[in-house]
């Protein structure tokens, strides 16, 4: 074997110097089964994480976009800088720009400040107005209730028909409010008289963002309009796309859009131009996130494994010192250095391969257990958790990119082969006659 290893063509030598690299890998069974466990549990744990960052990452995207920003939001100047009253767009634009661009959908919004009373308190509140019928087709605000029914549409059913407004979770424990109670909203309307109304409160609303959570107060358009004496006008336009994937592309068409439109009907300068933006745009904590994604699952990745590969240099170190006699009889009779060092290296990339298969095996089967339901942190946070001005569900889902383990895969095997490298360079440079 030794004579066709060293005298053997260079085709010749490759299938061989594989077989013996493989033989030797089990010499020691027990410390190679030791040093591929901790590769492979380093790989499943990398799989595992970037499976739930990035289930986190499409938790918050679907939050950002699906509860309550929409995709892209169109507003003006003045209302962006300074929540402007008379910062409004035209009420005809949402019915425009749902003509003018295709698979979009479009709802208006008005927003005010405001004191809200109940029998036992007061509290400022922030009161935003929606078309109910057009918001579901853009967000799920108004199905994200924790109690009551989110009939906003139409008044109550007293002897004095009343507006119903939905209330923030923790306003409505602050107020003690619960569905069917009274609430006195008084604000300063568009004309500069006192606005106040009577209302009932049809549902309680589960946590969207902490503001809105602890001020939030819900109505509809008309109701706002019979408030605010703002007879014409919105405060912004929020879209949804009905192909979230061509993001900038609808970004740019409603954006010409809106152009097209204040040509034809300037809109008055203290306002401001009409603005587009993007949900990344809106949200940037978010999109920042996104952005340090990959990053942060190359950082954890080199970390858990470079801990790992460890194992592998010990391995390596031991194999090295236990056959130094042996690698002296091969080159005194002829082998090569560099094929004495491939022979090593091809020790430690087997060793990479298997660790590589157990992993993957590993990982993709925790994914799969836990994918199904997610990992539910309900038990300590049931009303989910804040981030960036967003509340997040407790359950957080895992989605597993395969991109994501192929990419962990082979920074296993080429932190293995860096960590097998430097003990097997000792091998270039024994010298034949000291080591036997």
């Amino acid at each position: 074997m030794t004579e066709r290893l060293v005298h053997g063509t260079m085709l010749a030598r490759l299938p061989l110097l594989a077989f013996v690299a493989w033989r030797n890998l089990w010499r020691n069974p027990v410390r190679s089964g030791l040093t591929i466990s901790a590769l492979a549990g380093g790989l499943v744990m990398v799989i595992l994480y970037s499976a739930l960052l990035e289930g986190m990452v499409d938790q918050m995207i679907a939050s950002a976009t699906e509860r309550t920003t929409g995709h892209i939001q169109v507003q003006r100047r003045a209302f962006i800088d300074d929540r402007d009253l008379y910062a409004t767009l035209p009420d005809d634009w949402a019915a425009t720009l749902e003509a003018q661009v295709d698979r979009i959908h479009v709802a208006p919004r008005l927003y005010a400040a405001g004191l809200a009373s109940s029998k036992q308190t007061s509290y400022g509140v922030m009161i935003e107005a929606v078309d109910p019928a057009r918001e579901r087709q853009v967000t799920s605000v108004l199905d994200h209730l924790r109690a009551g029914t989110a009939a906003i549409d139409r008044p109550s059913g007293d002897a004095r028909p009343r507006h119903q407004v939905l209330v923030g979770a923790q306003l409505a424990k602050n107020m003690q409010l619960a569905p069917g109670s009274e609430l006195v909203l008084v604000t300063q309307a568009a004309d500069g008289s006192i606005g106040n109304d009577l209302y009932r409160v049809a549902g309680i609303l589960k946590p969207l963002s902490p503001d809105f959570d602890r001020m939030g107060v819900l109505m509809s358009i008309t109701a706002y309009r019979d408030l605010m004496y703002l007879d014409e006008g919105v405060h912004e336009l929020a879209v949804r796309l009905d192909q979230p994937d061509e993001l900038t592309v609808t970004q740019d068409r409603i954006r010409q859009a809106v152009d097209g439109l204040v040509a034809d009907r300037p809109l008055d300068e203290l306002g401001g131009p009409a603005v587009v933006r993007n949900w990344r745009e809106i949200n940037p904590a978010i999109a920042d996130m996104l952005a340090l994604s990959e990053t942060m699952l190359l950082i954890i990745g080199l970390i858990v494994i470079g801990l790992a590969a460890m194992g592998v240099l010990n391995t390596m170190l031991m194999a090295i010192h236990e056959r130094t006699h042996e690698f002296g009889i091969l080159l005194a009779i002829g082998m090569k250095r560099r094929w004495l060092l491939a022979m090593v290296l091809c020790e430690s990339f087997f060793l990479s391969l298997v660790a590589v298969a157990v992993g993957v095996t590993g990982g993709i089967g925790m994914v799969a257990w836990l994918g199904e339901d997610g990992i539910d942190f309900s038990a300590a946070l049931p009303d989910g958790y804040d981030w960036a001005g967003m509340v997040f569900d407790p359950v957080i889902p895992l989605h597993l990119v395969a991109g994501h383990v192929a990419d962990a895969s082979l920074l296993l095997i080429a932190i293995t082969l860096l960590a097998a490298l430097i003990p097997s360079w000792r091998i270039t440079r024994l010298k034949p006659a000291e080591v036997m």
